[in-house]
């Protein structure tokens, strides 16, 4: 009953009423989009850079210190796509007058088109070749097909010697845009690091690359039964900062764009106080036909959920609208030269969803309750009276 008393009285409001109804309601559906909008393409790039991340290193890493018979369980568990063996060694590269610290990353070049699947020119790096990345190449002049010398100044092999060098070609540069990865990697074949480490035992691991992303957390748990105690990391793990710059985007964004539906708030209490004021009388005739006063409140309360929820329906639906129709037509397009994918991501979860409607909710049972209570400090019945 005072659902349909509320909606009766929000229909039959003047034009500054509607006016100011509209207002509230365009209010929560912008900020409702907004919401969505946002938390839908910092979702998509996340996602996108855990995918190429994945790409590049796995989704796993654990040291090269267990035994045949538990690789062998890692290899036959049915979320594991490829296992990779890695070294990795600080060391320099000399191009002509120019020269670079790196990381080499010694890999087996059977594995790399199935495992690193990195966007690249050239070809895939042979016994004598090695295969670097787009930003150390940018800087040293480095062309495919081009002569340079490559040093693991760690590896001396006299105390009064100089660090092993090597002349390689380079037969591919690679272009992942992941982080620092085109500025800091240089794939290496297994020839090439016995050649040039002496000591690399402490820099040996394993890359493991699931099917699917959605089965991390499952998998990080079988990985653990199987190898013990032994440390299991993923990209998440080794860039703490980065991921948590990442979530702190994500609230701050939240935070910011909440600011729009708290303005739509006050559009609502005014709204409310308008009606309130304009149905004084039909009120207090209420209260004189037995309408107890908690009912009065429900009916200033189902108003604002009435304006409310007409704007999130609005938002959600308009929102929700433009995720799936960037998502299966792709219309919003990016710059290659300045980001690693050529569309805009975007996703959107149902916990995504629930968050962005609790937070509605919380601000328009907020100004129903605070409405309420700030109007109806006396009983209309009573006010009634004042009425000339």
């Amino acid at each position: 009953m005072n659902y349909f008393i509320a909606k009766n009285f929000l229909a039959s409001m003047n034009t500054t009423g509607k006016i100011t109804n509209v207002i509230s309601v365009v209010g929560i559906s912008l900020g409702s989009f907004a919401l969505i909008i946002s938390i839908s393409v910092l979702n998509g790039f996340e996602n996108k850079l855990d995918e190429k991340i994945s790409n590049f290193d796995g989704h796993f890493r654990i040291p090269n210190s267990i035994s045949n018979d538990k690789l062998s369980k890692i290899k036959s568990l049915k979320e594991v796509k490829s296992v990779l063996f890695n070294y990795e060694r600080k060391g320099m590269i000399h191009h002509l007058s120019n020269q670079s610290l790196v990381t080499f990353k010694q890999v087996s070049a059977d594995y790399f088109e199935s495992f690193n699947e990195i966007p690249y020119v050239g070809a895939l790096p042979l016994e004598n070749e090695i295969f670097l990345g787009n930003d150390i190449a940018s800087r040293l002049g480095i062309r495919t097909g081009d002569i340079v010398k490559i040093s693991s100044p760690l590896d001396k092999r006299f105390i009064l010697g100089f660090p092993p060098t090597l002349e390689v070609k380079v037969s591919g540069i690679f272009s992942s845009k992941i982080l620092n990865y085109d500025n800091k990697y240089i794939f290496i074949s297994k020839n090439i690091g016995k050649t040039l480490f002496s000591n690399v035992i402490e820099n040996q691991f394993i890359d493991i690359k699931l099917h699917h992303s959605s089965k991390i957390d499952e998998t990080r748990k079988t990985l653990s039964n199987i190898i013990g105690g032994k440390i299991i990391s993923s990209w998440r793990d080794r860039n703490v900062a980065l991921v948590g710059a990442i979530q702190m985007e994500k609230i701050g964004s939240v935070v910011v764009l909440s600011l729009i539906l708290l303005v739509a708030s006050f559009s609502i209490l005014s709204t409310i106080y308008l009606i309130t004021i304009r149905k004084i009388k039909d009120l207090g005739i209420l209260r004189f036909l037995g309408m107890k006063m908690d009912d009065v409140h429900y009916l200033i309360m189902y108003q604002a959920l009435i304006i409310g929820f007409r704007g999130v329906c609005i938002g959600f639906t308009s929102g929700i609208s433009v995720v799936l129709f960037q998502n299966i037509f792709k219309i919003i397009s990016l710059p290659n030269d300045i980001y690693a994918m050529e569309v805009l991501p975007m996703f959107l979860s149902p916990e995504d969803i629930i968050i962005v409607l609790c937070i509605n909710i919380f601000f328009i049972l907020s100004t129903g309750f605070y409405g309420t209570r700030k109007f109806l400090k006396y009983d209309p019945l009573e006010m009634l009276k004042w009425v000339k």
